[in-house]
């Protein structure tokens, strides 16, 4: 039963691909590639051009690629009770609360930590021969700060940094000689059950898929805050840094499709400043919180040799 579920979803998929033209070329691996390229142009605006290109590259990259991403992708980032507690510009008491304690005893004058077994030289009290187990809580007492004058922001404030990234399927291509990729992205989703609801095609029970990407700050004390939330069903960068003019070539066919609600949430709660000065000088934010949410991305660049400063 297994075997036949996971060859339909298989067939289900294949399917899709095919079903929508995702892979509308004959491309098997390197062994046989075959594209063709039909374009038919009317405007009312007259149009006359020769183009004839004749390039000569120094070398060529040949990418075929296909990625399919099948279910739900969640990334979560929560970040809480960061407290950088500074004593006041005046100075004064500063309390260093409690500390505990647990040892194991060997009946003789070690004391052994409970965690890692390492042996510690006994200072001063007292054991209970009747156990083995010694712990307690200690309060540290207090000490007295002398005046400091404000803390510099530029050099003594610290960054609480959060970043949460759920992507699907990415591809980033970087060459710098003469560029061709066959490329195809598919985000889905599956449900395990009868086809219905959001189901597309019912094609072997498709469902949406859910990319989602949550990042939470909260209760942060004296630090700045970089949170930021990315969600994205498909990418793909393209750069192509052309060694020589004649590399400045790309050819390319991508296709990107998703069947997925994508939701990206950045928030930040609760943070407090106190004591600081040169904050308007920082080079970052206060608080900083981004969220993007995308579902299909391409970016291509091709930089030229002695065009645009390169």
């Amino acid at each position: 039963m297994e075997r036949s579920y996971k060859a339909g979803l298989l067939a289900g998929v294949s399917a899709l691909a095919f079903g929508l033209a995702i892979l509308p070329m004959q491309a098997d691996a390197f062994e046989r590639v075959q594209w063709r390229w039909d374009a038919r142009v009317h405007t009312d605006v007259d149009f006359d051009a020769d183009i004839d290109v004749n390039v000569d590259p120094s070398g060529i990259v040949m990418v075929e690629d296909l990625q399919i991403s099948i279910g739900d992708i969640r990334a979560v980032s929560r970040v809480t009770n960061i407290q950088n507690n500074q004593p006041n510009a005046d100075g004064g008491e500063v309390d260093l609360g409690q500390a505990t304690f647990s040892f194991i005893y060997d009946g003789n004058t070690n004391l052994f930590t409970a965690d890692n077994g390492g042996e510690v030289e006994v200072v001063a009290g007292s054991i209970d021969e009747n156990g083995n187990i010694v712990s307690g809580v200690v309060d540290l007492g207090t000490v007295v700060v002398p005046p400091s004058g404000s803390y510099d922001a530029l050099t003594e404030l610290p960054s609480v940094v959060s970043a949460a990234t759920a992507v699907a399927n990415n591809t980033s291509i970087t060459s710098g000689v003469s560029t061709q990729i066959h490329e195809a992205q598919v985000a889905v989703g599956f449900a395990d059950g009868p086809i219905g609801g959001d189901s597309f095609l019912g094609l072997g029970g498709l469902q949406k898929a859910n990319i989602s990407a949550l990042s939470d700050v909260s209760n942060i004390l004296n630090a700045t805050v970089d949170s930021s939330a990315t969600a994205v069903a498909n990418n793909l960068t393209v750069e192509l840094n052309a060694a020589t003019p004649d590399d400045a070539v790309l050819i390319m066919d991508a296709q990107q499709w998703s069947f997925a609600d994508v939701r990206a949430v950045s928030d930040v709660r609760r943070v407090t400043l106190n004591n600081y000065t040169n904050l308007g000088a920082l080079d970052r934010p206060i608080v900083s919180s981004v969220a993007t949410a995308v579902g299909n991305n391409k970016s291509i660049t091709v930089n030229v040799p002695g065009v645009g400063g390169n």
